[in-house]
């Protein structure tokens, strides 16, 4: 594109376009929890313009399907002759009853999400920077406005996941906030934005399942997604039954679905 800087490749591209980005303001309100976060535009206005400065195009297709009854958001980078997909999430719509409203819901929180971790990018208050610096003890000894907001939603959400929804443990919870959040966050993850999954949560709730059936939809589309995981590394690997630590290997890449994009620019985590 013109005006473009001149890269070698399009890991030197994304690197220097990262370097220029900053944070998302958050400019939108959540009205059932009262709390703040940086939306689908905020958080496009921040990647795409350092991105288009660098000569790097970023595609986020959305596929939905009736058969599996679920919508797939697929964000890919195209530098030049070089074409990376970042990132592929699919969440089921089995919970949704007006489909295409679903569909508009889901996909822009994935694209929201997949742009956000794209960047490496993150949402901070309108007021961040006019704030001073606090004094070290301060610092050390008070949370911020911001923090207590995250402490008060981790609550909140541990608070649903037990006594609404009906977690017995850590595995449940994980299923449950996975299946909300279409694979974006997880129990080990949550804490780095528990507003969101609690957004997720809420949403999932208004436009059913309720919470009290969120347990078994959850662990439904996780039987599902196993057996597809199953079904897809027996094609690719001849028939054989995976290791366990093979499967271990396939849960923190589910974990992190991510992974191969730090390995392939040797950016690490």
């Amino acid at each position: 594109m013109a005006g473009a800087k001149k890269h070698e490749s399009l890991a030197e591209a994304l690197a220097a376009a990262q370097a220029e980005m900053t944070n998302a303001v958050k400019n939108a309100k959540n009205p059932h929890f009262k709390s703040n976060y940086a939306d689908l535009a905020a958080v496009r206005d921040i990647v795409v313009p350092a991105l288009s400065a660098h000569g790097v195009c970023v595609v986020q297709g959305l596929q939905a399907s009736a058969i599996e009854d679920s919508a797939t958001v697929i964000t890919t980078l195209y530098f030049g002759a070089e074409v990376m997909e970042v990132s592929r999430v699919t969440v089921s719509l089995a919970g949704e009853r007006n489909k295409a409203q679903g569909i508009g819901k889901i996909s822009s929180y994935i694209r929201r999400y997949s742009l956000a971790a794209l960047g490496g990018i993150g949402q901070e208050d309108s007021d961040a920077e006019t704030r001073g610096p606090a004094p070290p003890h301060a610092r050390q000894n008070q949370p911020t406005k911001a923090q207590r907001l995250a402490q008060e939603q981790l609550a909140k959400v541990r608070q649903i996941l037990h006594k609404e929804v009906g977690c017995a443990g850590e595995e449940d919870a994980d299923a449950v906030i996975r299946w909300v959040t279409g694979g974006c966050w997880s129990l080990k993850t949550m804490s780095q934005d528990p507003g969101d999954v609690l957004a997720a949560l809420q949403e999932r709730n208004d436009s059913n399942p309720p919470y009290e059936f969120m347990l078994s939809a959850a662990t439904e589309a996780g039987r599902s997604e196993a057996a597809k995981d199953s079904t897809s590394w027996l094609r690719t690997n001849g028939g054989h039954s995976m290791t366990e630590e093979e499967a271990e290997d396939l849960k923190k890449e589910q974990d992190d679905p991510n992974a191969h994009l730090y390995e392939s620019l040797h950016l690490g985590k």
